[in-house]
C-alpha cells in the first residue's frame, strides 16, 4: 500500500532521499518554501486514484482514505519544501519534495517523479469514498455527507441526564443536565456552563474556561457508536447515567 501512495512521512532519511533524487528534478524547477507549501496543502484533500485521498487540516492534523481504510496522524513540512506525514499505523516513512516547474506542481519521492495529485478544497474524503462529485467550494462542503448522523432528538435522548466519560485516567467527565446545565471535571477541577444541540443535532458545550468548543455529532458504525468532532470521527466516550463529576 505505501509504494502505492507514493505520499508520505518523516524526516530522518529525507536528507539522503532528496540528495539521490536530485537527478530527477527538471532544469529550472525551483523548490516549494515551507510557507508555500503549508499554503498550498492546508485546507485541501490531494485526490489519488482510485477513490483515495488525504486532507491536509490547517491545524497540522491528517486524515487519509486508501482502499476504503481511513487513517489519521498529523503532516509537517521542512525548509526543503518537503511534505511529511506522521501515521503511527504507518511507522516510519521519508518526507517527498515539491516544485514548481513552468506552472506546475511536480513531486519527487523516493526515485520517482510525477505532476502532483488534483486539490479539492476542504474534507471531501467522504465524497471519495462515497465515490459521489464533491462539491467545487469547500463552503458546500456537507459535513454530514454519507453519516447517518442522530437529530436533534435523538441526541437529547442519549446525553440527557448521563455523563460523558472523556478519560478516566485523568478524571475526565462531562455532566449533561435535564435543564442543559453542564457540570465538567478535568484532574479534579470542576467547571460549569451549559450545553445546547444544534439544529444539524450535534451536542454543543459553553464553558467559559474552555474557549469556543465545537459540536459533537454522534452515529452509529457497525453497531458501535461513534462521534464526528473537529472533522474526525471515533469511538464515541462512554456514557453512564446520572451526574459522576462530583460536581453540582
Amino acid at each position: 500500500m505505501l509504494a502505492a501512495l507514493l505520499f508520505v512521512a518523516t524526516t530522518s532519511s529525507a536528507t539522503v532521499a532528496l540528495a539521490q533524487d536530485d537527478d530527477l528534478v527538471p532544469e529550472g524547477a525551483t523548490p516549494f518554501t515551507r510557507s508555500e507549501l503549508y499554503t498550498y496543502l492546508a485546507g485541501n484533500t490531494q485526490v489519488w486514484d482510485p477513490n483515495g485521498g488525504a486532507y491536509y487540516a490547517q491545524d497540522g492534523t491528517l486524515q487519509t482514505l486508501w482502499d476504503g481504510e481511513r487513517d489519521s496522524g498529523t503532516w509537517s513540512t521542512t525548509e526543503d519544501g518537503e511534505l511529511c506525514w506522521h501515521i503511527y499505523n504507518w511507522g516510519e516513512l521519508p518526507c517527498e519534495a515539491y516544485y514548481h516547474n513552468a506552472g506546475a506542481v511536480i513531486y519527487v519521492y523516493q526515485g520517482d517523479m510525477g505532476a502532483a495529485p488534483e486539490l479539492q478544497q476542504g474534507n471531501t474524503l467522504d465524497y471519495l469514498q462515497g465515490g459521489v462529485e464533491a462539491p467545487e467550494s469547500a463552503e458546500d462542503i456537507d459535513p454530514n455527507f454519507a453519516l447517518d448522523l442522530f437529530t436533534p432528538e435523538e441526541t437529547r435522548a442519549l446525553v440527557s441526564d448521563r455523563t460523558a466519560i472523556l478519560d478516566a485516567d485523568a478524571g475526565g467527565a462531562v455532566y449533561h443536565a435535564p435543564d442543559f446545565t453542564l457540570t465538567t471535571v478535568w484532574n479534579g477541577v470542576h467547571q460549569t456552563g451549559n450545553w445546547s444541540i444544534d439544529d444539524d443535532g450535534g451536542v454543543c458545550w459553553h464553558v467559559v474556561a474552555w474557549g469556543e468548543e465545537p459540536c459533537r455529532y454522534y452515529f452509529f458504525k457497525d453497531g458501535v457508536l461513534m462521534v464526528l468532532y473537529k472533522e474526525l470521527s471515533f469511538r464515541a466516550s462512554e456514557f453512564v447515567e446520572g451526574n459522576t463529576t462530583g460536581g453540582s
